[in-house]
């Protein structure tokens, strides 16, 4: 079975999310070739995009904590518990290094268990088609037509698509697509893995 899988699937093993367990027992099955983990190569990219944002977001909220907390800590009631508060700081900054850290890790993971799908110009071509059929931001026309691109060349396999993206994926027109290719769409790790287990058992 073929199991495609996108960029919050690389999130949710790397910040170890609510759906953490049920993508690392997917790791799991690829990595007994009971399944195909396909990924494409975007998704190895824009993390680091979520990510900067994040921090530039994070960076911005702790100048500006730390500026209030110095104005504070001019009064000696609150001075203690600006000393304390320090510490939520000093986590917006651990956190960029932990973040960037533990992508590198399931990335290094992934490429062992995992296909990488190509990002060609077929593939961008492909994408601008999907952004305009199917209301996709620039970014999931990229994945989508990633995927699509390999279910052209393997549609005769059992292929499933999961991704917690449902707002931008899930929708009839794209769920008929996948479809005609004999792919089932999944907006959850743990629904999808129900499915691949007894598919595959």
């Amino acid at each position: 079975m073929n199991v495609f899988v996108e960029t919050n699937f690389v999130l949710e093993l790397a910040l170890e999310q609510r759906e953490s367990s049920a993508c690392e027992k997917l790791v799991d099955l690829a990595r007994a070739r009971s399944i195909r983990l396909l990924l494409p190569a975007y998704s190895f990219i824009e993390p680091h995009e979520n990510l900067t944002r994040r921090q530039l977001d994070r960076r911005a909220l702790g100048k500006q904590v730390s500026k209030e907390l110095a104005q504070l800590a001019r009064s000696k009631p609150l001075a203690e518990r600006v000393a304390a508060s320090q510490e939520i700081v000093n986590l917006l900054i651990a956190s960029d290094e932990y973040e960037i850290e533990a992508i590198e890790q399931v990335k290094q993971r992934l490429w062992l268990v995992g296909d990488v799908l190509p990002l060609d110009l077929d593939v961008l071509r492909s994408a601008a088609e999907c952004q305009a059929d199917y209301g996709l931001s620039p970014q999931d026309a990229i994945v989508y037509a990633s995927i699509r691109a390999r279910l052209k060349l393997d549609h005769a396999s059992d292929s499933c698509f999961v991704s917690r993206n449902p707002r931008d994926f899930d929708n009839s027109d794209l769920r008929q697509d996948l479809s005609s290719f004999n792919c089932k769409y999944f907006s959850s790790f743990a629904t999808a893995l129900r499915y691949i287990e007894h598919a595959v058992a």
